[in-house]
């Protein structure tokens, strides 16, 4: 019999719908031949589909399959072992002696290598292109990965079904996960096309004619390095993913920090130096979360949109679907309250969100979430950003679980902010500062350089007089915060911008010598005179700002550390949470009074990064000439 005999549905969500036992297992079982375009594979899966998949062998079934670089160990030992010595892998799966569908569920790693001996299953892998056509020769611990989802089933009579969704070719994906399909048939009036497409869609990335996408055969992948490992099999990853298990990679420190937030009660805040995993550290604290209460919502809220994206990702690679929120309520209120109707109705058992610090205190997302009966958990990254009066009504006392990450939890001149954040958190559980992570080797070394630059006669008349009237207000009996703070933002902004600060800057690259991935960060103010000094003195420099797209940033970022840019020239990156490992010198025109800044700042730049010894920093500080004649201050 052939596809068309089956009862097809043109959608199928797991909520009403058996996918596998309604839609997977019986199309395979017709089918001849199977093109499939994956996220993410792992041999599980043909123990999930084994009667499916038994059939479309005794069939005479051919499968080709392109997937992301994410491989189990297990499943790449198997993959290279039946490429390598397929009489043997032939030999071990005993035909005959037990059913085929049998086979494929008692050992499924065994299995697929016995199907990429028998040449029924080949495997090729797809990475993205950066902008500039390269891409990564190592592990993409950081980055976009391919992530298409399309399968195109043949039959014998030349009818297709094609589908395409949320659905990875993983045992979890087709068996356990909350997934969704599209399902087309070529025999289906109006349909005909969707599965064309799909089909020169397929054979678009299996000849490598993708214009974003490099495919490489699994051998070369694995050789060249290219390949990320997952945990070794399912049943591991949802082991860490409910807390029964250490978590991949954790560090001494970082497991001592989950140690401790535990032990206050699942709350507190780690106060960690920027670059030494406090992601990480969190997510293991959301796996320890999940394992005890089910239902369970988590919400992560991030200060920047970018991060949100970041969070999404690293969840993701750990094995923890997230959703992101943010924008208009108009695009996620909806689907956001069915969700959390679905974790109460007990459809679901885990909803993690992943949003900004605005959104997380807006009224729409308070009333989602205020709504939801299930435990719930609040993690809040660089925490001490959260504690402004805009942001701060977000931490709503129905989050029974809370984590504060921050390297400086305190807010620069906010004693009543700092107060609040300390209060809710439960405060500070456990501190990992840049001298213990440097001692440890988990930061690079560094050297300082400071110097001293000197503000102009009018730049320090208006310090003073921006001083004067900060003091004055300091001194009332009831002294006007917001006042207080308008006048010292203006006051670090002649800090900041010090016109003096170009001079010193081309007298450290005169004296510098020749430059080693030299990072000049500045705010936007300074960015054409210091890109005038660059240029004056020759030297290759490249523009690194929020205006470019994140391929692009990317593609910056590639080329800084491979050496092919002297110098970046940076605004805002360092305090908007990206990292720069590579950089060996760092120039901070950017500088301010505040330490807070400084801390992140430094951070940063330390991270540990391939041939990097140490770090070296010029920073420049600022000071005032002499008060002005007939002028006095307190501050």
């Amino acid at each position: 019999m052939g596809l068309d005999t089956l009862p097809l549905k043109e959608t199928y969500d797991s909520d009403e719908d058996d996918i596998l036992g309604d839609f997977y297992v019986p199309a395979l079982a017709r089918a001849s031949r199977y093109d499939r375009l994956a996220g993410y594979f792992s041999s599980a899966a043909l123990a999930a589909s084994a009667e499916g998949m038994a059939e479309f062998i005794r069939n005479g079934g051919r499968m080709r399959l392109v997937t992301s670089v994410q491989l189990t160990k297990a499943d790449q030992r198997a993959i290279l072992d039946g490429l390598a010595s397929p009489e043997e892998a032939i030999a071990r799966i005993m035909e005959g002696n037990l059913d085929l569908a049998d086979q494929l569920q008692r050992d499924h790693v065994k299995a697929l290598s016995w199907m990429v001996a028998k040449k029924i299953l080949e495997i090729k892998v797809a990475v993205p292109l950066s902008g500039d056509g390269s891409f990564h020769t190592g592990p993409l611990s950081t980055g976009s990965i391919y992530h298409q989802k399309v399968g195109i089933l043949h039959d014998t009579e030349g009818n297709v079904v094609s589908f395409s969704g949320s659905v990875n070719e993983t045992g979890n994906a087709w068996h356990q996960n909350i997934e969704e399909l599209k399902v087309f048939c070529s025999w289906k009036p109006g349909q005909r096309g969707y599965g064309s497409d799909d089909a020169k869609r397929f054979e678009k990335f299996w000849h490598g004619q993708s214009s974003s996408t490099k495919v490489f055969d699994l051998p070369t992948a694995i050789r060249e390095r290219m390949i990320r490992d997952a945990p070794d099999t399912e049943e591991e990853a949802m082991a860490c993913l409910e807390g029964q298990a250490p978590a991949r990679g954790l560090r001494g420190y970082q497991e001592d920090a989950v140690q401790r937030w535990q032990d206050a009660g699942m709350r507190g805040i780690l106060e960690m130096a920027t670059g030494t995993g406090k992601t990480r550290t969190a997510i293991s604290c959301v796996r320890k979360a999940l394992s005890t209460a089910k239902p369970s919502l988590v919400v992560v809220a991030c200060p920047h949109l970018h991060l949100v994206t970041q969070w999404e990702k690293e969840l993701a690679s750990q094995g923890i679907d997230a959703r992101a929120v943010h924008g208009s309520s108009a695009s996620w209120q909806g689907d956001l309250s069915k969700d959390v109707l679905r974790l109460d109705g007990g459809v679901i058992d885990r909803l993690v969100v992943v949003t900004t610090h605005d959104t997380l205190a807006g009224k729409k997302f308070m009333d989602a979430v205020g709504s939801c009966k299930s435990e719930k958990m609040l993690v809040a990254d660089e925490v001490h950003k959260i504690g402004a009066e805009n942001r701060i009504r977000g931490l709503l006392q129905s989050y029974g679980r809370r984590l504060g990450l921050s390297a400086t939890p305190e807010r620069y001149f906010d004693e009543e902010g700092t107060a609040g954040i300390m209060e809710y958190f439960g405060g500070v559980v456990y501190r990992y500062g840049i001298d213990e992570a440097i001692s440890d080797g988990h930061l690079s070394h560094y050297l300082l350089f400071p110097h001293v630059v000197y503000m102009t006669d009018d730049e320090s008349k208006d310090y003073h007089e921006y001083s004067r009237k900060i003091a004055i207000e300091a001194s009332k009996e009831r002294p006007d915060p917001d006042l207080q703070m308008r006048l010292s933002v203006k006051r670090a902004g002649i800090i900041k911008s010090a016109s003096n600060k170009m001079g010193m800057f081309r007298e450290i690259l005169e004296k510098g010598g020749k430059l080693d991935h030299c990072l000049v960060y500045c705010i936007s103010e300074q960015m054409d005179g210091a890109a005038q000094v660059l240029r004056d003195m020759g030297i290759v420099f490249h523009r690194f700002t929020f205006n470019e797209d994140k391929k692009e940033r990317d593609r910056l970022l590639s080329e800084f550390a491979d050496g092919y840019k002297d110098v970046l020239l940076a605004i805002k990156c360092l305090d908007e949470g990206v990292d720069v490992p590579s950089t060996r010198t760092a120039v901070i025109l950017a500088s301010s009074h505040n330490p807070i800044e400084f801390v992140q700042r430094r951070g940063r730049i330390l991270r540990t990064y391939e041939g990097k010894e140490k770090a070296t920093i010029h920073d420049m500080i600022v000071l005032p000439r002499s008060i002005p004649p007939g002028r006095t201050t307190a501050g």
